[in-house]
């Protein structure tokens, strides 16, 4: 799905963007984010950039990140376009963000992913699904607008095609991915820093913070489901935060024969009970989206989330039997 060429004349016409993605934002939110926008302040547009949760620490190295803002810009009048990337629907941005659109401030929507979506939310859509990371489908949009790809923008554009290929080892590597970064490191992307920032500047804390997670895995009978838990105590214990358990949930995944890993992370206890952040991921064989979707989640085939409440038990249960249902149908 592709309203290009009308996203395109949105961009030459119009001259205030916002520019969001998804709460607890990974490589590829932050860096087609911060591609996007310093591409848009290169045509000499007033940008605006939002993200509930802020640039996660680990990707702080990114050129632009430090203007991400957690507060929406309501002081800051209407624009003419929203740019919501790495995103399937606008209700991933947060609760904030949807009520800042019901006032009507947020202007043309549009949706830039590299995935379908099932939840039609935007004005326009900009949707690769094969392309490898939502920044090769912001770079394609740049090179077909014919327009300057700094160091900048390509350093930021490289980082996500790492961070969504698993530093070039996923199955979503396709040809592309190596072409497209081959370039950007002509340009100036340099991927020994990404690496350094991304892989070899874990915290003390993040350290202690998996010694205690890697204590609670726990792997089906069968060998194929594997899970972690992250109790909020132990942030205190590691003075860690949220943001520390980026990438944990790899750690089960990466066991011979397990097909999904899946980290449940507790959250403060609400109205509607314990409430639990679920991470998914998948080795290629079962679609995580559609699991999270059913728990009113959502995300990419193989990493998806949702949030559920209940007991760790109870959760835990409800998350399996999903799991399950997807293994037994794909036999």
């Amino acid at each position: 799905m592709s309203d290009l060429e009308s996203v395109i004349e949105l961009i030459q016409t119009g001259k205030r963007f916002l520019i969001t993605s998804h709460e607890n934002p990974d490589g590829d939110a932050i860096g087609s984010m911060l591609a996007l926008g310093l591409a848009l302040r290169g045509l000499g547009k007033y940008v605006s950039l939002y993200n509930k949760d802020g640039a996660p620490r680990l990707l702080s190295f990114l050129p632009g990140s430090e203007e991400i803002d957690k507060e929406l810009p309501f002081k800051d009048g209407s624009f003419d376009a929203t740019f919501v990337v790495d995103c399937s629907d606008t209700s991933r941005a947060g609760d904030e963000f949807e009520r800042f659109k019901s006032t009507g401030r947020c202007g043309t929507i549009v949706i830039i992913d590299h995935h379908d979506t099932s939840k039609p939310s935007a004005h326009f859509y900009i949707l690769d699904p094969k392309a490898p990371s939502t920044g090769i489908v912001v770079y394609s949009l740049l090179k077909t607008m014919a327009l300057n790809i700094t160091p900048e923008i390509a350093t930021n554009i490289y980082t996500t095609i790492v961070v969504d290929t698993g530093s070039f080892r996923y199955q979503n590597t396709l040809p592309e991915a190596f072409e497209i970064a081959a370039e950007l490191v002509r340009i100036g992307a340099n991927p020994w820093e990404v690496s350094k920032a991304l892989y070899e500047s874990e915290s003390v804390g993040k350290l202690r913070l998996l010694a205690l997670v890697l204590q609670t895995l726990e792997v089906s009978e069968d060998g194929r489901i594997a899970s972690v838990v992250v109790r909020k105590d132990m942030f205190k214990l590691t003075g860690t935060t949220k943001e520390d358990t980026e990438g944990l949930v790899n750690f089960p995944r990466s066991i011979g024969g397990v097909e999904v890993a899946v980290l449940f992370r507790e959250e403060e206890y609400e109205e509607e009970g314990m409430k639990w952040k679920v991470s998914l991921r998948s080795k290629g064989k079962v679609n995580v989206a559609k699991i999270g979707e059913k728990f009113g989640g959502g995300g990419h085939e193989k990493a998806a989330g949702c949030t559920v409440f209940g007991s760790l038990s109870e959760v835990k249960q409800r998350i399996f039997s999903s799991i399950i249902d997807s293994l037994e149908w794909m036999e």
